[in-house]
């Protein structure tokens, strides 16, 4: 994403002789779709969520044609719990500006106590008032949220969802900053920003196919199955070196995972990191049993629930778990009976359903751990090396890894090569 962000920005902008490298047969990265045999349906590789803050994302959208097939809706999440009869309810009124819609949120819910209610607005409050983050720099959220003074059960309930969807880390290792960067942005930057966008197609038709034919319409060269083995600078080019050419280019934006093909220079400045995985399931059922978009599972393996169109059934259940250390290695049949284990408990209607057909989606590699030491080492677009940039999900922005984080990663990458 971050890779094809910036082509077609600097594409808007009049540049040419675009050459795009990808490694994988297709483009976009982690953020693609696939025909399952099975059934015929169109799955993303995994459940992103897009929101109104997603301004960046919104822009590379109208930029390459499909920001129609996006729908809005208010943000409303149901919550599971395992003997509570009926979900809580969180829920942002539509027509309110921040804080007083999250306000209105949190306290229209039966999701906390009182006790919780007050504690999560003094945390709410301090984040919109709070000017910068600096002091926070080192800590995590889980030593943020012990400094807030924020009670175990909401922490459980409430944040640590939010913590896990986002920067996929648990609370003891993922960075503070990125959560409060994260919910000023969702909660506190307007009244569109929480707002659910909801895409009609598949991650490929909304982000990756349209760009494609942009580029190239504008002559851009698109190279699938062409890993990047090196990058070298030479007589004051770039050699670009695959597995069947080496070729010449006089500036070069790096979007890769690994920093393997960097120079020596550039690949000192990348922290060291690890991956944190996610495991996505799809569940096909012979009826349905969600109808609203967004499902969260509290006290369960099982964390999210999005229900999705199917061709030819009912209803077709996208399920995640981020962070999913302990789950990613486990087989296919272990993880279905795990997530269906936890349907249950947490629905007891589906006792009585079927399940059909169902896929198993892992990402190993889903995005970097960002702890509060990588975060803070996270380098900027422009190198060392004039007119070698970074874009990806390692390059500082302030954000997780996320599809927004990839979009504002890939246009400061384009803006750095306009404005060297």
């Amino acid at each position: 994403m971050s890779g094809l962000a910036a082509a077609t920005q600097l594409t808007q902008r009049g540049f040419r002789n675009l050459t795009i490298f990808e490694a994988r047969k297709e483009a976009g990265g982690r953020t693609r779709s696939y025909i399952d045999p099975h059934t015929s349906d169109t799955l993303d590789n995994g459940q992103h969520l897009l929101l109104g803050c997603y301004r960046s994302t919104i822009e590379y959208l109208q930029a390459i044609g499909s920001d129609a097939l996006l729908q809005r809706t208010p943000l409303s999440i149901r919550f599971h719990e395992a003997g509570r009869e009926t979900p809580a309810i969180f829920q942002i009124p539509p027509d309110s500006q921040p804080p007083v819609n999250l306000l209105a949120g949190l306290w229209s819910s039966h999701l906390l106590t009182t006790r919780e209610k007050y504690a999560a607005t003094r945390l709410g409050l301090a984040m919109d008032t709070g000017s910068n983050t600096e002091r926070y720099d080192d800590m995590t959220c889980q030593t943020f949220f012990a400094t807030q003074h924020q009670p175990d059960a909401l922490i459980a309930k409430l944040w640590e969802p939010i913590v896990l969807a986002t920067i996929n880390a648990p609370v003891e290792k993922a960075s503070a900053v990125l959560f409060i960067n994260v919910f000023r942005e969702a909660f506190l930057s307007g009244r569109e920003a929480s707002e659910l966008l909801l895409p009609s197609v598949g991650l490929s038709d909304l982000l990756i196919d349209p760009a494609l034919r942009m580029l190239e319409k504008s002559g851009a060269t698109i190279r699938l199955s062409t890993p990047v083995r090196a990058i070298e600078l030479q007589n004051g080019n770039f050699k670009i070196v695959t597995d069947d050419a080496t070729e010449a280019f006089d500036t070069v934006i790096y979007c890769g995972q690994s920093s393997d093909p960097l120079p020596l220079q550039v690949r000192s400045v990348i922290p060291d990191f690890e991956y944190s995985p996610i495991v996505n399931a799809y569940f096909w059922l012979d009826r349905e049993i969600l109808s609203t978009p967004v499902h969260s599972f509290m006290g369960t393996t099982l964390q999210w629930a999005f229900p999705r169109p199917s061709e030819g059934f009912p209803q077709r259940l996208a399920l995640t778990v981020s962070a999913a250390n302990a789950l990613v290695e486990k087989t296919n049949e272990e993880i279905r009976h795990i997530l269906w284990t936890d349907l249950c408990a947490a629905i007891p209607t589906v006792r009585e359903v079927r399940l059909m057909h169902h896929q198993i989606i892992r990402e190993k590699r889903a995005t970097p751990l960002l702890t509060p030491s990588v975060q803070q080492s996270r380098p900027q677009a422009s190198t060392a090396i004039p007119g070698l940039f970074l874009a990806g999900d390692i390059v500082q922005n302030g954000l997780p890894a996320t599809i927004e984080g990839a979009v504002r990663n890939g246009y400061a990458a384009a803006r750095a090569v306009m404005n060297p």
